[in-house]
């Protein structure tokens, strides 16, 4: 297909070179047969053909008519003008059959050969013919006629010297290798992304077309950026994908496997027994439910082609979530203050905003000591609103920080796990921030305890 491409540039290219010589051929033969030369009324074309007159007759006058006919035989390399040459009896010189303008011409200079003595001697006729009267002193008086017949392309294409096909054979020539190698410029990159998209399509997810360095035009790089963006953020969505089935798989055996062992003592216990092996799998169950619906969450957040253009108020949304979380807290002494609050708006998804901030607050409610206040700051940082949440917990080691957003990462799986937590909290929240702009991180506070910082970009309501 690309080879088909190849050529119907090169064909292209090789077709508009030929069209504009042409055209430049044409241009100039009109403006040789009517421009006028400055001083004189006549035209270019004109004194071209009085120059092949008086040639003639130099020839004839000196020479004879044997000469004369070897010149009339080579001056038709010289260009579109045809010269003819008429004995006194009206015959042509060579015998050559001529056009009856021709022949009125030479038969009204032979009647009327009016002041023929002069070698250069006076010429008469219209735009594309002369016609002039040549006198010897031994054979009598000789009617010269020098005509551009036909039209342009039979000019074109007839009477030319050699020299004059030989520069055209080498133009075009030189127009077929601009043309293949312009056409080789335009096409081979875009074989490259072509081969690139088919690797990609394939399945090959790490195909990319990577750095041009020949046919880089800004419409082929930028198609080329645009080609490797799409491949890195698609092959990032299939990999997150990836990574989240492997992981609810991976997470979903543990859920699972205690609901059998509580199915099992419940067949064979006694009636407390299978009240408390019944209360096992309900506790369970609503842990594999609440799993899939954060699951299923992350992954709307990871496909959704654009968020909502919402007028949120980030100290009432905060409040909000705050007011939850603190009533859940209160059964271990456990509180949720909004220690620093500004009033600042933004335009995006509420819903997303209240899941990140939830999952962050809840997260810290979860891990701070009992007694402890879990405390929340907004305030706006140059054009960014930035949340801090602080708790009073046990804190994250340092080479971890950067993984707690990750899914399913936990840093202590079985304090997560009687927290009731599923490890997709944060990356939930990571990933909410992401789609608006933002950013957050996490790091150990002085004192105890884990500090993660929110930065949004501020945005004007739509």
């Amino acid at each position: 297909m690309m080879q088909r491409l190849f050529w119907r540039i090169f064909v292209a290219i090789w077709i508009a070179t030929v069209v504009l010589l042409v055209a430049f051929a044409w241009i100039a033969t009109m403006n040789f047969e009517r421009e006028k030369i400055p001083g004189l009324d006549i035209t270019r074309l004109q004194a071209s053909m009085d120059d092949l007159l008086s040639r003639t007759s130099r020839e004839l006058r000196h020479d004879g008519e044997d000469a004369t006919r070897q010149w009339l035989q080579a001056a038709a390399g010289f260009g579109p003008a045809q010269v003819y040459v008429f004995k006194p009896d009206g015959s042509e010189l060579l015998g050559r059959t001529v056009s009856q303008n021709v022949r009125d011409a030479a038969t009204e200079v032979l009647d009327d050969p009016g002041d023929a003595n002069t070698p250069g001697g006076p010429s008469h006729g219209s735009e594309r013919l002369r016609a002039r009267a040549l006198r010897t002193r031994d054979r009598g008086t000789y009617a010269a006629v020098a005509a551009l017949e036909g039209n342009f392309l039979s000019r074109l294409l007839s009477r030319r010297p050699t020299w004059f096909w030989q520069n055209v054979g080498a133009a075009m020539a030189m127009s077929a290798v601009l043309g293949l190698l312009l056409a080789w410029y335009i096409a081979s990159p875009l074989q490259r992304i072509r081969t690139s998209t088919r690797r990609f399509a394939e399945g090959d997810l790490d195909a990319r077309v990577g750095r041009i360095r020949f046919g880089r035009s800004a419409e082929v790089v930028s198609l080329a950026t645009e080609f490797d963006a799409m491949a890195e953020r698609i092959k990032a969505l299939v990999d997150s994908h990836r990574r989240l089935v492997r992981d609810v798989s991976h997470e979903l055996r543990s859920p699972l496997a205690r609901q059998r062992v509580a199915l099992e003592l419940a067949r064979d216990g006694d009636a407390a027994q299978v009240h408390a092996s019944l209360d096992r799998i309900e506790c369970e169950s609503d842990r594999l439910e609440a799993m899939l619906a954060q699951a299923l969450e992350l992954s709307r957040l990871e496909t959704a082609a654009a968020d909502a253009r919402d007028h949120v108020a980030l100290d009432a949304l905060l409040e909000d979530v705050i007011l939850n979380a603190d009533y859940e807290g209160a059964l271990r002494g456990r509180k949720v203050v909004l220690a620093e609050r500004t009033h600042l708006f933004l335009t995006g998804s509420h819903a997303a905003l209240y899941s990140a901030f939830e999952n962050v607050i809840r997260n810290a409610l979860a891990y701070t000591a009992d007694g402890s206040t879990v405390a929340v700051r907004l305030l706006r940082a140059g054009d960014d609103a930035r949340i801090v949440v602080r708790d009073h917990g046990p804190g994250v080691p340092d080479a971890e920080l950067a993984r707690i957003f990750e899914p399913f990462y936990r840093t202590d799986s079985a304090r997560t796990r009687s927290s009731g937590g599923t490890g997709l909290g944060l990356a939930i929240a990571h990933r909410a921030i992401a789609r608006h702009g933002g950013s957050i991180v996490a790091r150990n506070a002085d004192g105890g305890g884990l500090e993660v910082t929110i930065s949004l970009p501020l945005k004007s309501a739509a």
